[in-house]
């Protein structure tokens, strides 16, 4: 058994069909093993029929309170007004969740809506293991932190917050890229997030005032065709590398979000 463990999760299952058929295509290879799943997405239901009943994926919440970009957009699940301090005059969550370091949403509020989106994964029957948040907005939350593990606990799932250990977030710009951090990894548990979708017209309407749509399209087509690459597993192979799910990763120190 190796002694270099990656526990390597794609994000935003849900979110297009560009990353749905992405996400689908990359899981192929047999090295992602963790997905997590957009509830609020608008492509939810291709989602489910893509990839729900694949049982050798873990499948997780990615618990969602804000809409990072400026042409796409998403709603919460429960019905909330701008008084909430999650969504703007037309609905929609904010862009950036230090926002709501400002609006302060309440935590009951929070915790509504998040029950409602495990409540409608679960009804499109992914069989949802852990959860973790989209773009951390517990560290501008003040309890939330604390409030979602209790939550999460509750619900019997794993918690997010103690599997971020010997982190690479740096994006994967090609297989040479990737080796490199499979060579350098030291003996132990390591975690990775990728973020495979297609190069479309519809993921190159993403984009904000800090990245173009064109370049979030590029970099994430990027990730796709590497971890689709049919020689990268036999690179994981050689360089002793396995990849784990969340149910058979060691939980290890609670994430410091200030620091993240």
């Amino acid at each position: 058994m190796s002694k270099k463990k990656l526990l390597l999760r794609a994000d935003d299952l849900g979110s297009s069909h560009s990353a749905n058929l992405a996400i689908a295509q990359a899981v192929q290879n047999g090295l992602i093993k963790n997905v997590s799943v957009m509830a609020v997405g608008p492509d939810l239901d291709d989602a489910a029929r893509l990839l729900a009943n694949n049982d050798t994926l873990c499948f997780g919440m990615h618990a969602t309170l804000n809409a990072e970009w400026d042409k796409v957009k998403w709603k919460p699940l429960t019905k909330i007004t701008k008084e909430s301090g999650l969504v703007d005059d037309q609905g929609y969550f904010l862009n950036d969740p230090r926002l709501f370091i400002e609006t302060k949403p309440r935590l009951d509020v929070i915790l509504a809506e998040f029950e409602a989106q495990l409540n409608l994964l679960t009804q499109k029957g992914f069989k949802i293991r852990y959860v973790d948040s989209h773009m951390f907005p517990e560290a501008s939350i003040e309890g939330l932190s604390e409030a979602l593990s209790a939550w999460i606990k509750q619900k019997g799932l794993i918690d997010h917050v103690f599997y971020y250990g010997n982190p690479h977030w740096q994006p994967i710009t090609g297989i040479t890229a990737i080796a490199d951090i499979l060579q350098n990894l030291s003996a132990g548990q390591h975690f990775m997030v990728v973020h495979p979708s297609l190069d479309t017209d519809e993921m190159r309407l993403t984009g904000n005032q800090n990245v173009s749509g064109i370049v979030v399209a590029l970099a994430r087509d990027t990730e796709t065709q590497v971890m689709s690459d049919k020689g990268l597993p036999q690179l994981f192979k050689e360089l002793d590398v396995e990849t784990i799910r969340y149910d058979q990763a060691e939980p290890g120190e609670r994430i410091d979000f200030k620091k993240v």
